[in-house]
């Protein structure tokens, strides 16, 4: 299960393809489009389900007695596993969005998942640095 959860391909895919999720939603936001197309959602689910395999694999490690070289790494782990569900759950159908469709008037789908995508890239790469090098 270390194997899994400490590969470091999965992690490279997951934090560059958040970012290449955020390029596209930027570049989307730059040509005013309305909204993101299904090819995106379906990247962002793909990418998601990347960062569900680590998520599960740490869970099990922790549950089975292992520890991060710092407990840092365990509030990394939750806010990228927040962060994952916030972008499933922003697609359209998504539990999110109707919520903030509603509350803020305007959604602004590609400028908000451009920084959702940035933000979760950074944390995928944080928790990556305090579970393996222990900082």
């Amino acid at each position: 299960m270390l194997t899994v959860h400490a590969l470091s391909s999965l992690i490279g895919v997951a934090a560059i393809g958040n970012a290449l999720l955020a390029v596209w939603a930027f570049g989307a936001n730059l040509f005013r489009a309305r909204t993101l197309s299904r090819a995106y959602w379906v990247a962002i689910l793909l990418v998601a389900a990347l960062v569900a395999i680590q998520v599960a694999s740490g869970l099990l490690l922790a549950v089975g007695g292992a520890r991060p070289k710092t407990a840092l790494h365990f509030l990394y782990g939750f806010l990228v596993a927040v962060t994952a569900a916030v972008q499933v759950g922003l697609r359209p159908g998504g539990f999110l969005r109707p919520v903030v469709t509603r509350a803020a008037g305007q959604f602004r789908e590609a400028r908000w998942l451009a920084l959702i995508c940035l933000t979760q890239m950074a944390l995928i790469l944080r928790a990556y640095t305090t579970g393996a090098l222990g900082r």
